[in-house]
């Protein structure tokens, strides 16, 4: 196998079907930055992208490897070979799942392992469930929020995202209940609670459409934490009179300019390297 004729052979019919770089990348799931270096021939795809992108053009993983189109139909030696990378990707897939599975496995083990310690110790000590309602109750809702995105992977963001976004109110609502002393919880909690949830949703949405160019959409989302920091510090001195801003938030509003500017520098740079 050639890089540099596979590399002209997937320019060939990218540009064939109407698609640039970003558009490929974005249906493999990748960086523009790899397609570019296939298509240089500094790099060759991941075998288990082979399948993926044989099916985005309509042609056999066979065609690929071999870096053109077969006008007659496949012989027996190509169809193993088309058979025996599927199975290759396939084996691929499951063993990333299978790794998915025992992640989240683990995950639930230790958070039970959790619960059961503290429930034990608190009923040794006190005689009934105190101090380990709390830890408990957190222990429950990290559960709820984080088991989809460590059983799913990428395709669990949304749910955790939702999850996160339906739980978190009621349970503040919990802590508040057991807390029954602290009359800040409530007005304060579910403020930066909806604060921060609109935030996170914006920043999950930025990387969806910079899907390839996640420089750009970190510069972005530290310029939306400027005014969403702004958000927090005003209704934060509405709740319990402190200042509006100080000199640690100058200085954190400071670091985030710096690094806004720094990320979009280099994104700059990259992208004129990679148009040289």
């Amino acid at each position: 196998m050639n890089n540099q004729n596979m590399g002209k052979f997937i320019s060939e019919l990218r540009k064939s079907n109407h698609m640039t770089q970003k558009d490929l990348a974005a249906k493999l799931n990748i960086t523009d930055k790899a397609v570019s270096k296939w298509e240089r021939g500094l790099s060759c795809p991941d075998i288990s992208l082979l399948s993926s992108i044989s099916d985005i053009f309509g042609i056999t993983t066979s065609e690929l490897l071999n870096s053109e189109k077969k006008d007659s139909n496949l012989s027996d030696v190509e169809a193993s070979i088309d058979n025996a990378l599927q199975y290759a990707e396939k084996a691929v897939k499951n063993r990333a799942k299978y790794l998915q599975d025992i992640c989240a496995v683990v995950f639930s083990l230790l958070l039970l392992l959790g619960i059961a310690v503290c429930a034990i110790c608190d009923t040794a000590i006190s005689g009934t469930f105190t101090w380990s309602l709390f830890p408990i109750s957190s222990v429950v809702f990290a559960w709820l929020v984080f088991f989809p995105v460590i059983k799913l992977g990428e395709k669990g963001i949304w749910i955790t995202m939702s999850s996160l976004s339906v739980l978190v109110i009621p349970f503040l609502f919990v802590l508040n209940a057991l807390i029954k002393t602290n009359d800040l919880l409530m007005p304060i909690g579910v403020k930066m609670a909806v604060i921060s949830i609109v935030f996170l949703w914006l920043v999950f949405i930025l990387f969806k459409i910079f899907k390839t160019r996640k420089l750009i959409a970190s510069a972005i989302s530290l310029v939306l934490a400027i005014p969403f920091h702004v958000l927090i510090n005003f209704s934060l001195s509405k709740i319990i009179d402190e200042p509006f801003i100080d000199v640690w938030d100058i200085l954190s509003l400071s670091i985030i300019g710096i690094a806004v500017i720094l990320l979009f520098t280099i994104d700059f740079i990259a992208r004129k390297n990679k148009f040289q």
